[in-house]
């Protein structure tokens, strides 16, 4: 199967451009509704400002799941959805989502009967396109149990399943993929400057090729904001819509160190839950629920938030010795777009996790739509019920939904066991951890890879712990749109995303797109010293 070749539209456009739909955010939420956009017959671009799901949907704790502890709040049917969800997301993608086990220590009754709760609302749960992706019910452990699983400290537990999903960049990835295949225009480094209305209406938006420096008019019969966090910012910069601004919002960090749990373990406390997942042999520890009160630009991770982090995981008692800042290989975090921010004075931690959906027709200002708040789980089934805000506004006929029908681009496959075992069988010659990290990374596309490393002693380097090939740099350049090493090490590889590289492995993956770019000596070092500053903690 070939490989779905992505590249920026904005760069083959005149001046002006006409599309039905424009989104303007390329997280998420904009990437799955553009995939339903052009399934169901509409022209429809996606522009972002930076890269695609580099800012809030790539600060995430990799869960797809069905929000447990929003039982709290008997927010039953935002559980529901996300239960169905996370089976269609299962189904759709299925080498980048998959079930994943938890453990949650010293159960009280409330707990035991949320698990049961959450088993009864996810009867479906293995209604499943590939049958070895069940999900069995809960199931309560014993002390001897939980202890001949090596785990200590703790008196009894509830072991249960949710999905993962490893890299939420590349499920990103996939759907726009598949939103290209439908025939979608996509671009990042496309920043939206300004909306531009005619009379009361907004018939597109003003756009620049940051890359390029080249300013694009995209027209559309409706715009679509997407822009996760950004959202009011970029509404209130317009003269005709002014609309409140949240007095805060919700950080969430997360803290990559060894590994201390074989089993991701939960931790709920008085300052909320978070947890020790294992992830590429490491652990991964969070997230935090911090409210922040400044402009969405000025956000960055502050030593201050991981050593208040630290402080609350030592106060956990789940580890037998005290973790330091020095024991942090790899912090990273971003605002979630929450539709609602919670009382000043309570934080961000009881925030409802719904979606919102805003036609600004009801403020008198036609052909624009918001959305947001959304989230991984529930981003299929958002874009869904975007797209038929969307519909009402055009008179033509518009096909069915096939969005939970069909497999994302270059995850068809019915039986991730067997095609993972054949694919092994296939290259004797590659390691299997190669293999596994290509399949469930790049689906169908890992063959594609390989025969890019075939080529050269260099491009079937092998360049990580986990198996990750040179191959898969000169790929992500020539097949996925990425335009720098940030690019490269944190959305189309996992090269950077577990900590800062080697200064050889730096070296190595410049060389290639370098070569690839025609990039001066200076320009390679600046590429590198960028990607250091952003991966330091």
């Amino acid at each position: 199967m070939s490989p779905q070749k992505l590249e920026r539209f904005i760069e083959k456009v005149g001046e002006e451009a006409y599309f039905d739909v424009l989104i303007i955010g390329g997280g998420i939420t904009g990437s799955a509704l553009a995939y339903e956009v052009a399934s169901r017959g509409l022209s429809v671009c996606l522009v972002e400002k930076e890269d695609f799901g580099g800012a809030t949907s790539s600060a995430t704790g990799k869960l797809i799941h069905g929000g447990l502890r929003y039982l709290k709040r008997f927010d039953l049917s935002l559980v529901r959805e996300a239960l169905k969800e996370r089976r269609i997301l299962s189904n759709i993608a299925p080498n980048l989502v998959y079930p994943y086990p938890m453990i949650l220590p010293n159960p009280g009754l409330l707990e035991r009967i949320g698990l049961f709760v959450y088993d009864l609302l996810s009867f479906d749960r293995n209604w499943t396109w590939d049958k070895s992706k069940r999900i069995p019910a809960h199931k309560n452990l014993s002390k001897k149990e939980v202890q001949s699983r090596g785990l200590s400290g703790m008196d009894s537990a509830i072991y249960f399943y949710d999905c993962i999903m490893p890299s939420p960049e590349r499920l990103t990835l996939a759907f726009l993929k598949s939103a290209v295949q439908e025939g979608a225009s996509i671009s990042n480094y496309t920043k939206a400057e300004e909306l531009i209305f005619e009379g009361n209406r907004v018939i597109g938006a003003l756009v620049k090729d940051t890359i390029h420096n080249k300013n694009v008019k995209l027209k559309a019969s409706v715009t679509v904001n997407a822009s996760g966090p950004w959202s009011q910012d970029f509404l209130n910069g317009t003269k005709k819509i002014k609309v409140p601004v949240p007095k805060t919002r919700s950080e969430g960090i997360y803290l990559i160190t060894k590994k201390y749990f074989d089993t991701m373990v939960l931790h709920v406390g008085k300052k909320g839950h978070f947890s020790f997942a294992p992830w590429r042999g490491k652990n991964m520890i969070g997230p935090t629920e911090k409210a922040y009160y400044g402009p969405v630009e000025d956000w960055k991770l502050s030593q201050e938030s991981i050593l208040e982090f630290l402080e609350y995981i030592n106060s956990s008692g789940l580890l037998s010795e005290k973790l330091e800042l020095k024991d942090v290989e790899f912090a990273y975090g971003g605002l979630r777009p929450l539709a609602e921010t919670g009382a000043e004075d309570k934080g961000t931690y009881s925030a409802s996790r719904k979606s919102e959906l805003q036609d600004h027709s009801k403020e008198g200002i036609e052909g624009l739509i918001s959305a947001g708040g959304g989230k991984y789980t529930t981003s299929r089934h958002f874009a869904e019920k975007i797209f038929k805000l969307i519909h009402k506004k055009f008179s033509r006929n518009i096909g069915p939904s096939v969005s939970k029908k069909k497999f994302l681009k270059g995850c068809e496959i019915s039986d991730i066991r067997s095609y993972l075992e054949n694919a092994k069988t296939s290259y004797p010659n590659i390691s299997e951890n190669t293999i596994e990290y290509l399949v469930r990374h790049h689906g169908t596309e890992y063959v594609s890879i390989l025969e890019l490393a075939n080529t050269s002693t260099q491009l079937s380097e092998v360049l990580d712990e986990d198996g990750e090939l040179a191959a898969q740099v000169l790929y992500a350049i020539r097949f996925e749109m990425a335009t720098n090493l940030q690019d490269i090490f944190l959305r189309r590889t996992g090269l950077g995303t577990v900590g800062l590289p080697s200064d050889e492995i730096l070296s190595k993956v410049a060389e290639i797109a370098g070569k690839e770019w025609n990039w001066s000596v200076e320009r390679k070092s600046e590429e590198i010293q960028k990607l250091k500053r952003k991966l330091l903690v």
